[in-house]
C-alpha cells in the first residue's frame, strides 16, 4: 500500500506545480509599468570646451634693479598707483655714480681746455708754416736772378721745412685733443646713464601689484624689485589640447567666463600662441575681457567655456537614451504602449542629447522607467 501511496503524490505536486505557471506568465504579460516621458523637443546645442585658465593683466612690467649696489630708497608700496615717464619707484646706491659722474664732468673740461690750446696753437703754427713757405718762394726768386746767396736760399728752405714739420705736430696734437674730447663725452655719457639707471621711473602706467624687495636690500643687475599692472585692461588665458587647435580663430571664436562660479560675460579669443608645446601638446589663448567688472581681478581662476559651434536641433534629456544590441535606442510611449526607437545621435549638452534621426518633435519619449521596458510592453505614462 506504500508503494502504490508515493507515486500518487509525488504526481499530485507534480501537478500542481504546471498548473501555476501559466497564470504568472499571463500576469507578467499583463503588467502595466507606470513611466513619465517628454516630448521631444527643439534645442539649441553647441560643441564646446570648458578649461580651467588664469585671469591677468594684458599690460604688466617687472621692474627690475639695472645697477649692483644697495637698495637705497624705495619710494612706492603694493596698491600705489603709478604714471609712465613720471613716478619714480626705487634708487640703488647713487653717491658713487653721483662721484663718478662729477669726476667725468671734470675730465671733460680738462679735454675741451686743452683742445682749445691745441687749436690756438695749431693757428699761430700754420700762419707761421704760410710765411715760411712765402719767403722760401721769394728767396727762391732772388736766387734765380743772383741777388741772394745760395746760403741765404737754403736757410730759406731750412726754415720752411722746420715750419711745415711745426705744422704737422701742431695738427697731430689737435686731432689728439679732439679724440681726449670724444672719449671724456663718452665717459661722461656712461656716467650719466650710471647714475640714470641708478633710479627707476615707472615704465608704464599702473597699479604696483607686488614688491619684492626691501631697502637696504644688496641689489644685483635684473634682480627684480617691483611688478605693476594695469588693471584697466585684464584678459583671460588658458591651455587646450592640441586637438582643438584648428578650431579656435582669434577674432572669432567666443568663450564664456566664470569667476568663483559666477557668471562673467561672453568674450572673444584674441590671440592664438603660433605653435603647440611638442611635450605638452598643447597651446595657449588669450581674449581680452569687456564688461567683466570687479570679477576681472588679476591673479584669479577662471573657467573658460569655448563654443566651436552653435545650432538648433532636435533634443531629448540624455537618461533617455539608452544603449539595446549595440545601438541608441528610446522607447516612446504612445496609446498606452512603449515602442523602441532606434536614433542617431549628435552633440551633448547640459543633460540634453541631440537626436539626429529616428524621432519627430513632439514625440513623448520616455524619461524615468525606460530601463525597464521592451519594445511593446504596456505602460502608464504619469
Amino acid at each position: 500500500m506504500k508503494a502504490i501511496l508515493l507515486p500518487l503524490l509525488a504526481l499530485g505536486v507534480l501537478s500542481a506545480g504546471c498548473g501555476k505557471a501559466p497564470t504568472e506568465a499571463a500576469g507578467d504579460a499583463a503588467r502595466v509599468l507606470t513611466v513619465r516621458a517628454v516630448p521631444a523637443t527643439a534645442r539649441t546645442f553647441e560643441r564646446r570646451l570648458t578649461v580651467q585658465g588664469t585671469l591677468e593683466a594684458e599690460t604688466f612690467a617687472n621692474v627690475a634693479a639695472r645697477a649692483d649696489g644697495n637698495l637705497d630708497a624705495l619710494w612706492v608700496d603694493e596698491g600705489d598707483p603709478v604714471t609712465a615717464g613720471e613716478t619714480e619707484l626705487f634708487q640703488v646706491d647713487p653717491v658713487q655714480r653721483e662721484n663718478a659722474r662729477t669726476i667725468a664732468r671734470q675730465d671733460l673740461a680738462v679735454a675741451k681746455a686743452s683742445q682749445t690750446v691745441a687749436e690756438a696753437s695749431a693757428l699761430k703754427t700754420e700762419a707761421e708754416a704760410r710765411k715760411a713757405r712765402l719767403d722760401f718762394e721769394r728767396f727762391e726768386r732772388l736766387h734765380q736772378d743772383g741777388k741772394v746767396s745760395l746760403g741765404e736760399f737754403e736757410a730759406a728752405d731750412v726754415a720752411r721745412a722746420q715750419a711745415e714739420a711745426g705744422l704737422a705736430v701742431a695738427k697731430a696734437q689737435v686731432d689728439l685733443a679732439r679724440r681726449q674730447v670724444k672719449q671724456a663725452e663718452a665717459g661722461l655719457a656712461i656716467a650719466e646713464k650710471n647714475l640714470a639707471d641708478a633710479r627707476a621711473i615707472a615704465p608704464i602706467s599702473g597699479v604696483v601689484s607686488a614688491r619684492l624687495a626691501e631697502p637696504g636690500e644688496q641689489m644685483s643687475v635684473g634682480k627684480t624689485v617691483l611688478r605693476i599692472e594695469d588693471l584697466s585692461r585684464v584678459e583671460a588665458a588658458a591651455f587646450l589640447p592640441a586637438q582643438y587647435y584648428p578650431d579656435v580663430v582669434p577674432g572669432a571664436t567666443t568663450f564664456r567666463l566664470a569667476v568663483g562660479g559666477r557668471p562673467a560675460g561672453e568674450h572673444t579669443v584674441t590671440t592664438r600662441s603660433p605653435v603647440i608645446n611638442p611635450v605638452l601638446r598643447t597651446f595657449e589663448i588669450k581674449g581680452r575681457l569687456q564688461n567683466a567688472g570687479e570679477l576681472a581681478v588679476p591673479g584669479q581662476m577662471a573657467d573658460l567655456t569655448l563654443v566651436f559651434e552653435s545650432r538648433e536641433g532636435l533634443g531629448v534629456p540624455s537618461a533617455a537614451v539608452l544603449v539595446r544590441g549595440g545601438r541608441p535606442v528610446v522607447f516612446v510611449a504612445r496609446d498606452g504602449v512603449a515602442a523602441a526607437r532606434e536614433i542617431e545621435t549628435g552633440l551633448q549638452n547640459d543633460g540634453w542629447t541631440e537626436i539626429l534621426s529616428g524621432l519627430e518633435p513632439g514625440e513623448p519619449v520616455v524619461t524615468e522607467g525606460q530601463t525597464q521596458l521592451h519594445d511593446g510592453m504596456p505602460v502608464d505614462v504619469l
